[in-house]
């Protein structure tokens, strides 16, 4: 088994997966419940605008597409909208790496999902990953089920950063412009930036994907450059280690 990214040429198989799933998973919420799901979420058109806009990945066993599972990474938290693996590949692991490769795709930052209160398998899943209830959403129609949204707290680095600017505030914003830049090669992601209405401060908020990334961006050698270059019009810095809450 492996986990690969999906393609236009998965969208069949996909679709597949949907109407093998979601009717037994979700026969406790109603057929009503169960139509709406297939036509709204398990159509060629719906699967095809999921792998252009999401991270889409499959566990495949050769040309046999065992499970599915997609990450939004457009908001501040992402967000898995689907998780699923055919009956017959349940309970022997494609699930669990699934899971855990959209994880991953997520950078350390904290990750968010939903299920329909009622699917009891899943609330038992989640949490031997790490996932705990946020709040519950109540549903579109009457009659119809729940969801219950939950949390995976993020693996990586959140730092807070108090940029205070010297005497040349522009010189000050092109250096920060320069070495935010570098965060990437690091596992680091600019998740935020303000500035003050003066113009005289900025907060940061960075995350980064271990320790050892941040280790290795202050030591960065194009950092160092750009720090050697600035000068007294340097800004000064002060960071703080946060967590989400």
């Amino acid at each position: 088994m492996e986990i690969r990214t999906a393609g236009p040429g998965d969208v069949a198989g996909i679709v597949a997966i949907g109407h093998e799933t979601w009717p037994s998973t979700y026969a406790f919420a109603g057929a009503d419940y169960v139509a709406y799901g297939l036509a709204t979420w398990w159509s060629a058109e719906a699967t095809e605008r999921a792998i252009a806009n999401t991270t889409v990945l499959v566990a495949a066993d050769g040309d046999d597409l065992l499970g599915i599972g997609n990450l939004d990474l457009s908001g501040e938290i992402p967000i898995i909208w689907r998780l699923y693996v055919r009956p017959a590949a349940q309970g022997h692991g494609a699930g669990s790496a699934l899971l855990t490769a959209l994880v991953e795709a997520a950078g350390g930052r904290p990750v968010r999902l939903a299920y329909l209160a009622g699917n009891d398998p899943a609330a038992r899943f989640y949490a031997r990953h790490g996932f705990v209830e946020s709040h519950r959403q109540p549903a579109d129609q009457p009659g119809w089920p729940e969801s219950v949204w939950l949390e995976r707290p993020g693996d990586g680095l959140l730092l807070a950063a108090v940029v205070e600017m010297a005497s040349d505030a522009e010189a000050g914003r092109r250096y920060e412009d320069a070495v935010l830049a570098l965060l990437g090669r690091h596992g680091g992601a600019l998740e935020r930036r303000t500035r003050s209405t003066d113009g005289t401060t900025e907060v940061h908020l960075i995350r980064f994907t271990s320790r050892a990334g941040l280790e290795s961006f202050m030591t960065d050698p194009d950092r160092l450059a750009h720090r050697e270059r600035i000068g007294a019009a340097a800004p000064t810095t002060r960071v703080v280690e946060v967590v989400d809450v």
